[in-house]
């Protein structure tokens, strides 16, 4: 029986959490991206002055063999694939290296793909979970850590009957505060506590200016964390908010999306206006 690819979506979040599962506990990476801000230039060359001696000239370019450039190939497809964080064993890198050559050569597995298939399943699913264990003991530890030293940040409070919200204000506002079931206008930037940026919607394509969104403030539409601070936010405010991970996607997070599990997460929002949601909006989250 041919072998055809069948391994769970499970084995495709894996990548997307890789990128984000060590985080750091330093908060001051967090920064917003710049509205219109043009890109780098390359600085000026001038020419050298006067009796000074001319620049070296470039070493030639090295000339690699193909078996060369097939090694960095292959580099590159297993670096794709991003298989390290499931530590392998040294055995098990070379099967999967004769496998690969069977694929190449168009060869089959001698091996009864039913049969097999299930039971690869369940190896690699073992081998995620694992790894995912490790990623959120990591980041339960990080976590602890955040929230100890940013106690010592005068201008980060806690959030009354948040259950372990914090909050800092960047700008107050004196406009209404949004209630369950409106809609709030506003711009929002999304990071870890490493700094990385996972979403803003200051980001907008070359060319165009960024709009800010509108956000229905309903159980199941948002993330605890941003529903509470957006329902004591007056409009025209500007707070950075800090949301463990009970407050936020808990502690398996959400593969799809890149939040790995267990992350605390860092939000800078600005409100710009409040109004009450179309019928057929909040009809349709009941």
């Amino acid at each position: 029986m041919k072998f055809t690819p069948s391994l769970s979506a499970t084995a495709l979040g894996l990548a997307l959490l890789v990128s984000v599962s060590a985080q750091s506990s330093d908060p001051i990476k967090f920064e917003l991206p710049q509205i219109g801000s043009s890109p780098a230039t390359a600085p000026a060359t001038t020419a050298p002055a006067a009796g000074q001696p001319a620049a070296t000239p470039a070493a030639p370019a090295i000339k690699y063999t193909e078996a060369q450039m097939m090694e960095v190939y292959g580099f590159m497809l297993g670096d794709r694939l991003n298989l390290r964080p499931l530590e392998f064993t040294q055995a098990q890198v070379e099967s999967i290296g004769r496998g690969l050559i069977m694929a190449v050569n168009g060869q089959q597995p001698n091996y009864d793909a039913q049969q097999i298939m299930p039971q690869l399943q369940e190896l690699i699913q073992k081998k995620q979970q694992a790894f995912l264990l490790k990623v959120r003991n990591h980041n339960l530890s990080e976590t602890a850590k955040f929230f100890t030293a940013l106690k010592e940040n005068t201008a980060v409070k806690e959030l009354e009957g948040s259950n372990g919200l914090r909050y800092e204000v960047l700008k107050a506002g004196t406009g209404a505060v949004p209630k369950a079931g409106q809609v709030v206008t506003m711009h929002f930037t999304g990071g870890f506590i490493n700094g990385q940026v996972f979403e803003s919607t200051l980001r907008a394509p070359e060319g165009k200016t960024p709009e800010p969104v509108d956000v229905l403030i309903q159980q199941g539409a948002l993330i605890d964390g941003m529903a509470t601070a957006l329902l004591k936010m007056p409009v025209g405010s500007k707070w950075r908010i800090y949301i463990p991970p009970h407050l936020a996607y808990g502690d398996d997070g959400m593969a799809q999306i890149g939040i790995p599990p267990a992350a605390t997460l860092i939000f800078e929002i600005e409100t710009f206006g409040v109004k009450d949601a179309p019928k057929e909006a909040t009809e349709a989250k009941k």
